[in-house]
């Protein structure tokens, strides 16, 4: 494995491990590294968000002024 897809899968594996914990968790990202943002989870969002749905869970995602908040829910049935 690269570099880039370990850091990537760690992500995947501990925000995957907070919605079992808690129901839900979030990634926020920008493409603004000169700020400090993680430059790898911008440029691989759509693989990270397309792990999460593999893995079963909801994906949704939205912008607001620049930034990106990926939303991980676990999904729960209702009858």
């Amino acid at each position: 494995m690269s570099d880039i897809t370990e850091k990537l899968q760690k992500i995947v594996d501990e925000e995957s491990a907070k919605v079992e914990k808690t129901g839900r968790s979030h990634i926020e990202t920008c493409d603004a590294s000169y700020y400090g943002w993680d430059t790898d989870i911008w440029d691989h969002r759509h693989t990270i968000m397309n792990a999460f749905i593999k893995r079963g869970y909801h994906v949704s995602s939205k912008s607001n002024h620049g930034v990106l908040d990926i939303v991980i829910v676990k999904p729960i049935e209702v009858s």
